[in-house]
């Protein structure tokens, strides 16, 4: 395979938005951040809406995609709402992708960060790495997160790769 065209995909969610951000595997491209808004009067509802909301596991966005990174959430404050999100996420990734779940803290350790990184290092390092400075104002912050799980991800194939 050829791997000029070959893609890995971070996602960071919300119970409002997937955020998915692109990364060549080479690193040859800008990154492309895809938000997918949610719709629906509660958390439950806008889960419903995931399906609708993003590219489905036979679409042709996962084409170029060889493996996704996906924040698995963890918190003090619940993260019941957050898996619904997930698996409604994960089942519109095709079953022949590769997939890997990060906690936050542990994307950021993979790309250099402390684990309890605020969200302005998180901006920080995300916008040193790849982002234009014309880009960076208009990528949310969850972008800047989906972003850096895509460069921990790819980070862990191509060190799997040279080992």
């Amino acid at each position: 395979m050829g791997r000029a065209n070959v893609n890995v995909a971070g996602c960071d969610f919300s119970s409002h938005a997937i955020d998915v951000v692109l990364v060549d595997l080479d690193g040859r491209q800008p990154p492309r951040w895809h938000r997918y808004p949610l719709v629906g009067q509660d958390a439950f509802d806008r889960a419903r809406s995931v399906a609708d909301a993003m590219p489905g596991r036979s679409s042709v966005y996962w084409d170029n995609v060889l493996a996704v990174g996906i924040e698995h959430p963890a918190g003090r404050h619940g993260v019941g709402t957050l898996l619904r999100i997930q698996g409604a996420v994960l089942a519109q990734i095709p079953a022949r992708m590769l997939v890997t779940p990060w906690t936050p803290s542990g994307w950021r350790k993979a790309v250099g960060l402390p684990g309890n990184a605020t969200k302005n290092q998180v901006f920080g390092l995300s916008a040193k790495l790849e982002l234009m400075e014309s880009t960076r104002a208009v990528w949310t912050q969850d972008a800047h997160d989906a972003h850096l799980i895509a460069l921990a991800t790819r980070q862990a194939i191509t060190t799997q790769e040279a080992a």
